[in-house]
C-alpha cells in the first residue's frame, strides 16, 4: 500500500530562497557556458523577474497579505522588466504598465474585503 506523505505548506521565505538559488543558477549557467555576454543589467533581471514571479503566484494563493504580497511581486516583476526590456522598451512605459495594475490590484482588494466584512455582519 501507498504511504501517506504530510504536505507542509512552503513558507514564503524559503520558496524566495528557492527561487533566487535556481534563477541564479541558471544565470551562471548560461553567462558562464558563454551562450550570453555579461550584461549585470540582464543578471539583475535573471533574479528579480523570477522572485517577483513567485512573490506574485504566492499572492494569489495568500490568505492573508494579498495586496502586500501582490504588490510587491508586481514591481519586482515590473522592475526586472525594465531591466531586461531597456533596449527594447521605454522604462516609463513599464512603471505607467506597474501603476495601473497596482491600481487596479489594490481596487480588487478593497473591493474583496468589503466582501468579508458584509459576510460578518449577516
Amino acid at each position: 500500500m501507498g504511504r501517506l506523505v504530510k504536505y507542509r505548506e512552503l513558507d514564503y521565505g524559503v520558496g524566495a530562497f528557492i527561487v533566487f538559488a535556481i534563477s541564479l543558477g541558471l544565470a551562471a549557467i548560461v553567462y558562464g557556458g558563454g551562450f550570453l555576454a555579461f550584461n549585470l543589467l540582464n543578471l539583475v533581471a535573471w533574479i528579480i523577474i523570477p522572485l517577483g514571479a513567485y512573490t506574485v503566484a504566492y499572492a494569489l494563493r495568500a490568505r492573508k497579505d494579498y495586496l502586500y504580497y501582490m504588490s510587491w511581486g508586481l514591481i519586482m516583476l515590473i522592475s526586472g522588466l525594465s531591466f531586461a526590456l531597456y533596449k527594447l522598451m521605454n522604462v516609463i512605459v513599464l512603471i505607467g504598465l506597474l501603476l495601473i495594475i497596482l491600481a487596479v490590484s489594490g481596487l480588487l482588494a478593497y473591493w474583496r474585503s468589503g466582501e468579508e466584512r458584509d459576510g460578518e455582519d449577516s
